[in-house]
């Protein structure tokens, strides 16, 4: 009980500052009321309208939705319900609001013929069935979406057409980037790490000084600095003119390299300090046990000495690939249209089309694949962990 007072305070910080975030993002994700609170009784009769049957919702549904839509234009009701729609299907929010704005229209008609007289989309089964599907207050809605699926009129679940997809390609190249910009730490951090664990601490002192330094600056004055780097007319090409390497320049900014190459820079440290920190508690006795046996140096070193660092290998590259698959400042930067990372989607939906839901199925999504990376991760290097000790 006592240990359980002391970590009390740090257990409520996590939970307000951590659990109930991203317990709130992934409500968001399959929760979205729009729909039903403001056409609670044209949203309760189409939940019971099967569009399968082929058939347009009766009178009453058209009454009930014409009437709830009248009524909540005064309080923006319509804007709500347009943007909520238009989320499922591009068009519907130019149709709900053109509606809204000409309702009643004629009295005495009944009220199919007003809508359709509106707009002939009334009279669309499609149209109706979209109302449909988000008429409930729980919805799959946003996470068929993320994973590049749609619904027919009908209500079936379908893969989008090759040219509509988008999101699996971007998990994809997420999932690549950060593999590659991984490896690439560990490839440049090894030797580093090495060297600061093996050389006499007045000289590692001030190499680590060296490693911890990119902390004191901010990534986006760092990633703006690969811009003037990289650029046209920046100082790498300025550099490769010079020597006649080449007469116009390189392309280098504004594409997958330039992604690779800053996010590794700005990466790497994580790397090295990782990899440090296994290194400095390997005695240096095993090499040289290894030496006076009559191994090589190369040998020793891959047979003595490295299979003691995979600790240090793996939490470094775990630690390098979670932080790459959030990355968003730097692939928006340096990166052109085809290098953005679903960080850059979730941004633009919480910032620019204020599709929350979509954004927070996304997150979730890349939140689930970084677990399950991890919880392999866990599992692999515990039953590694076992046989080398």
């Amino acid at each position: 009980m006592k240990a359980l007072l002391l970590i009390l305070p740090l257990l409520a910080f996590l939970l307000v500052t951590f659990l109930l975030p991203i317990g709130s993002l992934l409500m968001k994700s399959f929760q979205d009321p729009t729909i039903s609170q403001e056409l609670p009784r044209a949203a309760a009769m189409l939940r019971e309208w099967d569009p399968k049957a082929g058939k347009l919702p009766d009178e009453k549904v058209y009454a009930a939705f014409g009437e709830e839509l009248m009524a909540s234009k005064e309080a923006g009701g319509a804007t709500r319900i347009a943007s909520r729609l238009n989320f499922d299907e591009a068009g519907m929010r130019s149709l709900i609001m053109k509606t809204a704005r000409r309702l009643p229209g004629e009295d005495g008609q009944p009220w199919q013929q007003r809508l359709s007289a509106i707009d002939g989309r009334w009279a669309e089964i499609g149209t109706w069935s979209t109302i449909k599907f988000a008429s409930s207050p729980w919805t799959l809605a946003n996470y068929i979406k993320a994973l590049d699926f749609r619904r027919d009129a009908d209500g079936s679940i379908v893969m989008q057409e090759p040219s509509e997809r988008l999101y699996i390609d971007v998990f994809i190249r997420t999932a690549w980037v950060s593999v590659l910009v991984s490896l690439l730490c560990l490839l440049l951090g090894y030797p580093v790490a090495y060297l600061l664990a093996n050389i006499p601490a007045r000289y590692s002192n001030i190499l680590m000084i060296m490693v911890l330094l990119p902390f004191w600056t901010s990534i986006l004055v760092r990633t703006s600095a690969w811009v003037v780097v990289l650029q046209t007319n920046g100082v790498l090409n300025d550099i490769l003119i010079g020597l006649g390497i080449t007469d116009t320049g390189l392309a280098l900014i504004y594409r997958r390299f330039s992604v690779l190459v800053s996010m590794t820079h700005i990466l790497l440290p994580y790397a090295i300090l990782s990899l440090y920190s296994v290194m400095k508690g390997i005695p240096n006795i095993y090499m040289k046990a290894a030496r006076s046996l009559g191994a090589g140096p190369i040998r020793s070193f891959f047979q003595a000495y490295f299979p003691q660092t995979l600790p240090g290998v793996g939490a470094a590259g775990m630690l390098t690939f979670i932080l790459a698959v959030g990355y968003y400042i730097t692939p928006a930067i340096v990166g052109g249209p085809d290098d953005q990372l679903a960080s850059y989607y979730i941004a633009n939906h919480v910032n620019t089309t204020l599709n929350w839901g979509l954004a927070s199925a996304l997150a979730s999504i890349l939140l689930v694949g970084v677990v399950l990376v991890y919880a392999m991760f866990v599992r692999l290097t515990g039953g590694a962990g076992v046989k080398l000790g």
